[in-house]
């Protein structure tokens, strides 16, 4: 049975262990190169303690997280154009979660991840788009949509062995 976070103090807490994590996450998954396969690519591991934070410590406290991750990973490790992309890809992801999150049960956690990575793959065209001021870089989203069937649905997987392993819910 889920337990409930009581204290503002330990919702903060928890909510800075998950952002942590999200952290640790972005970084690892720098240390892994799929840039052979596709420029940029990553495996989203980072998404798997938003998705976390959101079905655990409620859509708010995961949008604070999720946009802190944004925020520092670009300060530690990207560039300023990094950092729109990310925003957008972390967005698009974050209002798909939304969604499929009042599906209840008819969705399962790897199709809610797998849908989440698609649509990161569609913010960061969409960030591309205006950047560069050409539609050019839609050429490259099927490829994003591709990859994010296999890489959403490690993700989702992640995500289901962090659930059962957690004990605990906190709702907005």
């Amino acid at each position: 049975m889920p337990l409930p976070v009581r204290s503002r103090t330990r919702r903060l807490t928890v909510a800075a262990m998950t952002l942590a994590c999200a952290l640790i996450l972005s970084y690892l998954e720098s240390l892994v190169p799929l840039s052979f396969a596709l420029p940029g690519m990553k495996l989203g591991l980072a998404n798997v303690a938003i998705m976390f934070a959101f079905f655990r410590l409620g859509r708010t406290t995961a949008l604070v997280v999720s946009l802190c991750r944004v925020l520092v990973t670009a300060l530690l490790f990207g560039q300023a154009s990094s950092f729109f992309f990310a925003l957008l890809g972390a967005l698009f992801s974050f209002f798909v979660l939304l969604f499929l999150s009042h599906l209840g049960d008819r969705i399962s956690r790897i199709g809610i991840s797998v849908a989440c990575a698609a649509a990161h793959g569609v913010g960061q065209i969409t960030a591309a788009t205006i950047l560069y001021g050409t539609f050019a870089m839609i050429s490259y989203l099927p490829f994003l949509l591709f990859a994010a069937l296999p890489f959403g649905a490690l993700c989702g997987f992640l995500l289901i062995l962090c659930e059962r392993a957690v004990p605990g819910e906190v709702t907005d």
